[in-house]
């Protein structure tokens, strides 16, 4: 059986607006053998791979739900999701210091649009963000991203 979830993300600074309309998905808890996320990031930095699941930092807890991609500020890049207790979805990506995160919270005005499906071995999602405000330590400015992550998490 799985459950499909469609919302959009904000990233840092979110707007009351309205309320999801869709139920959060129910993710039991399990470990991770195997999975991959396809990553592309345009406009104040770019990426463009596909990162393998870091098995060892990857997990999910019955309440919340860590699936990285990668190791965490690595110049290879790297992709963390999260499913929270809150019912709020975070995507964060980024190579080396160069990262952008947004979070999907019900109730607030979304940048991204998106779903999950969640079965009993396997879940697989699609987001796309639009305008992530992203900071680049290079040049010490603020600017703007646009982000795609298609990722598979199979347990």
């Amino acid at each position: 059986m799985s459950a499909t979830i469609t919302q959009g993300a904000l990233l840092l600074v979110a707007t009351p607006v309205y309320a999801q309309q869709s139920a959060y998905p129910p993710i039991s808890a399990r470990e991770f053998a195997s999975g991959s996320v396809k990553v592309k990031v345009t406009g104040t930095f770019a990426i463009d791979q596909e990162i393998q699941i870091n098995t060892k930092a990857s997990i999910g807890g019955g309440d919340m739900t860590w699936l990285q991609y990668g190791a965490s500020g690595s110049a290879d890049g790297d992709a963390l999701i999260t499913f929270t207790e809150t019912k709020e979805v975070g995507i964060m990506v980024g190579t080396g210091k160069q990262t952008a995160t947004a979070g999907v919270t019900p109730g607030e005005k979304s940048l991204c649009t998106g779903k999950v499906e969640v079965a009993a071995k396997l879940i697989s999602g699609h987001y796309t963000c639009k305008g992530v405000t992203s900071y680049d330590p290079k040049t010490f400015k603020m600017g703007k991203v646009d982000i795609d992550v298609e990722f598979t998490a199979k347990s």
